[in-house]
């Protein structure tokens, strides 16, 4: 279907200036990454891999993680353009590209400072364990029977989890108009509970979010949407394997405040690339099952403007706009 073609790609964003001060390659000190949402999510798990790898490489020193939920990120993207510590950072992702769109926010990525994109991630459909459904096509079935009483639950309205149920629903012939969406501004663990509970039939979040809960038999995972399985859950099958041609990943990253002077900028990418390239971080994304998806410098500038235009594409034609 057309909205299935209109697919987004992966990515991650960072800045911050005066990290210079203390001379290239020193570590930059007291950085802060803001979490836009509550605590539990995938950016929250994002912010805590990158301080946890930075603090261990002293690549940064007193690094803190903090969180400002509200408004599917927006309220953190506002407080950052107004921001003054040039220490601050922001992590961010394809998430966010929609709900600048989707809001249509006064603030956009083109009011932070791209710096790189670190990571993509595969995501998953699941059920509650006690579900009836033991397979995806049993799922799509029902889904189809009774869509709006079959509730998913995921993200933030508008978000990489509603978007994929949105081209999943328009590839299987359901007008993704009418797809149940329960979102939650703190992704996993709020999604989680509604999916225990009962308030939501099926859920979708990055694999590494629910593995877990898919290991201890909490949750029943019917497919991953990447182009591969997830090492994390090895014997779920990519939803094209089972017929639905879509390969959907999210991508997540970090931006900092407005205006970085370029010796700030470039002592940042400097920091993520050491970043990226360490063996702490790579030990992370085989832990996580996280893709490597680093890119930098003007590349990612560019990036970005395709990806909100891919976006404002997708969004509009399974009817989230």
């Amino acid at each position: 279907m057309a909205a299935s073609a209109a697919l987004l790609a992966a990515g991650l964003i960072a800045g911050c200036g005066g990290a210079g001060a203390a001379g290239p390659g020193a570590p930059v000190e007291q950085l802060r990454l803001m979490v836009p949402a509550k605590a539990g999510g995938g950016w929250h798990q994002t912010a805590e891999a990158v301080r946890n790898v930075l603090q261990r490489d002293n690549l940064a020193t007193g690094t803190e993680v903090f969180n400002v939920a509200g408004a599917n990120g927006i309220t953190g993207l506002n407080q950052l353009t107004g921001e003054r510590n040039d220490k601050v950072l922001m992590v961010m992702g394809k998430v966010m590209v929609a709900s600048v769109i989707n809001s249509k926010s006064a603030k956009t990525l083109k009011h932070t400072t791209p710096l790189a994109r670190l990571t993509s991630e595969s995501m998953a459909l699941v059920v509650p364990a006690k579900s009836p459904y033991t397979n995806l096509q049993e799922f799509l079935t029902g889904w189809k029977q009774d869509s709006k009483g079959t509730v998913v639950t995921g993200g933030v309205v508008a978000d990489v989890d509603h978007i994929l149920a949105g081209l999943v629903a328009d590839e299987v012939g359901i007008d993704p108009k009418m797809v149940n969406f329960l979102p939650n501004q703190g992704g996993g663990g709020e999604s989680v509970a509604k999916l225990l509970s009962g308030e939501a039939k099926a859920g979708i979040p990055g694999v590494s979010e629910y593995a877990e809960q898919v290991k201890a038999g909490n949750l029943r995972a019917l497919a991953v949407s990447g182009e591969r399985r997830s090492k994390l859950l090895p014997d779920v099958k990519t939803l094209k394997e089972q017929g639905v041609p879509i390969a959907y990943v999210n991508w997540r990253g970090i931006v900092g405040t407005p205006d970085l002077a370029d010796g700030s900028r470039q002592d940042l990418v400097a920091m993520l690339t050491r970043l990226k390239d360490s063996s702490g971080w790579q030990q992370m994304l085989r832990d996580k099952d996280w893709e490597d998806a680093f890119l930098a410098g003007p590349e990612f500038d560019t990036y970005i403007e395709a990806e909100s235009a891919a976006a404002k594409k997708v969004l509009t034609e399974i009817g989230l706009v």
